[in-house]
């Protein structure tokens, strides 16, 4: 399945490497799970002072059958603040895929069914 991706920027210039990366990383999410319905990727740089840097914001949200939204927010980290995009756009993805293992081991898992008792008979 193909999965549709929305992908926005806001203050980040947009490069055919990073669209190229994106791609790449979205093919692998359907290795762990072949029901995702969509995929939304936001990618901003926040506008704050010299001193701090400008730290890159990485959110994907997957929508997946029964109706589960699966949310991944990843920031530079906090010791490189000019840590490179990609570095953050691997790290939101692995988190991702963490999150998507977790959902099909919980889906997987055998439903419980309910035992119902006989009814007593009434004299």
């Amino acid at each position: 399945m193909r999965v549709p991706v929305e992908v926005t920027y806001r203050n980040v210039n947009k490069s055919r490497n990073i669209e190229t990366l994106i791609e790449e990383k979205v093919e692998k999410l359907n290795d762990f799970h072949d029901g995702i319905v969509s995929c939304r990727i936001s990618i901003e740089q926040e506008q704050e002072s010299k001193k701090t840097g400008n730290p890159h914001h990485v959110r994907i949200t997957l929508r997946v059958p029964p109706g589960q939204e699966l949310v991944v927010n990843q920031k530079s980290s906090g010791d490189d603040p000019g840590e490179p995009l990609r570095a953050v756009i691997n790290e939101a993805f692995k988190t991702m895929i963490r999150q998507l293992k977790k959902l099909n081991e919980k889906q997987r898992e055998k439903p419980k069914t309910r035992v119902e008792k006989p009814l007593e008979e009434i004299e």
